[in-house]
């Protein structure tokens, strides 16, 4: 076999491998997202079923970050042989009117928080005042960030 032919077959065959052969010892997912990362506050996963009576009141030097926001609901009349039951994202309200989606950040520090089943005409009801939907569970996923 002539030196040409070898070296491209070595090629062939090496070429594939190119990478495969690291020896750097990969990064340690601390070494990933800095320093920041032991210094996160917790996520906080407050739950309920039937009636929301999640509240949460902030000092001035707090932030609320807002994961997920989201409600079981069933639509239709007790009654009803008809009924569907949705997941809903709910919006995250606060005292003096500012609101949170439900995944986000307050706009604001500090402030007094509950859940809204539905925000309808600038109104936030925690069960529909017509009694066509219930809310059956609901889950706040969140955390609290020092400022």
């Amino acid at each position: 076999m002539s030196t040409d032919k070898l070296f491209i077959l070595l090629l062939v065959v090496l070429l594939p491998l190119t990478g495969c052969l690291d020896t750097i010892e990969p990064a340690s997912a601390d070494d990933a997202h800095g320093d920041d990362a032991d210094n996160e506050p917790q996520w906080v996963n407050g739950v309920g079923t039937n009636l929301i009576n999640w509240n949460l009141t902030l000092n001035d030097n707090q932030w609320l970050e807002v994961k997920s926001a989201v409600g079981l609901l069933i639509i239709g009349d007790e009654n009803s042989s008809q009924q569907e039951t949705v997941q809903y994202g709910m919006t995250v309200s606060e005292l003096t009117g500012w609101t949170v989606t439900s995944t986000g950040f307050s706009p604001i520090f500090g402030g007094t928080y509950s859940i809204c089943g539905m925000m309808m005409d600038e109104n936030c009801y925690a069960s529909d005042p017509d009694g066509g939907w219930t809310i059956t569970q609901w889950s706040v996923i969140y955390r609290i960030h020092s400022v």
